[in-house]
């Protein structure tokens, strides 16, 4: 079935074309990764050195070019972020490498904790949709799943708010004399002061952490940032349920 919008011209056929055109694999990716048993401990004490060169342009399908590009991006930082980086890389494109896939998730499995921990929220959102695609259980695909989009959402809805001018820590007034508009697909609107839509959203992502050591960390991470982020559309509701309570 094809559709065809006046939001995206040509459609679902269009989205996908571009999807495959960014999902196009690096050339022999294998070949810039360590061996599966590699020591990552030895990785974390390594520093990229602060005066490495910006590597030179060469196709985008070089897969020692793009590594040598996450380094130069993270110099002064430990090599494991690099490798962290580059494992997510191959992992965006199809066909990918299955030693990749190992990597990571032993990566995380053995040292989850410590990145979530020190992981740039950019890259903790990175890791959560590469857990989706190459989750080894149910709990850490839909987690991944459901945390990357979660954050993506945010980003994209609050990316819109902010032309406004308002804070992002701030609601917005009520226009008295102007009638609410409709919702998309004649939804029903969200109780702002008696909902428990967004406390569900969050507790069924905690779930998939409670239920899977490896993805655990992640969303602790994550999911703990946000309930202390001020600046979100979960924290701009809790002030209305707030004000009900007081």
């Amino acid at each position: 079935m094809e559709f065809d919008s006046e939001l995206y011209p040509g459609g679902f056929f269009s989205l996908m074309k571009r999807l495959e055109k960014r999902e196009h694999p690096f050339l022999q990716p294998e070949q810039s990764l360590p061996k599966a048993d590699v020591e990552f401990a030895a990785l974390w004490r390594q520093t990229i050195p602060e005066d490495i060169a910006d590597p030179d342009v060469t196709t985008r399908y070089d897969p020692e070019h793009k590594l040598q590009q996450l380094r130069y991006e993270m110099r002064g930082q430990s090599e494991i972020f690099a490798l962290h980086a580059f494992l997510i890389a191959i992992l965006r494109r199809r066909p990918t490498s299955e030693l990749a896939r190992q990597l990571f998730l032993r990566l995380w499995s053995e040292d989850g904790a410590r990145l979530a921990k020190e992981l740039a929220p950019r890259w903790l959102i990175s890791a959560a949709t590469t857990f989706a695609d190459h989750g080894a259980t149910t709990d850490q695909r839909l987690g991944g799943q459901g945390l990357a989009l979660l954050f993506d959402l945010i980003k994209l809805h609050d990316s819109e708010r902010r032309l406004s001018g308002r804070l992002n820590s701030s609601g917005f007034p009520r226009i008295k004399g102007r009638s609410k508009d409709d919702l998309a697909f004649d939804l029903d609107g969200y109780s702002l002061r008696r909902g428990d839509m967004d406390k569900n959203i969050l507790a069924r992502l905690w779930r998939h952490g409670e239920n899977d050591q490896v993805i655990a960390p992640l969303c602790q991470r994550m999911l703990g940032d946000l309930v202390r982020e001020p600046r979100t559309v979960f924290a701009r509701i809790q002030r209305y349920k707030n004000r009900r309570a007081s």
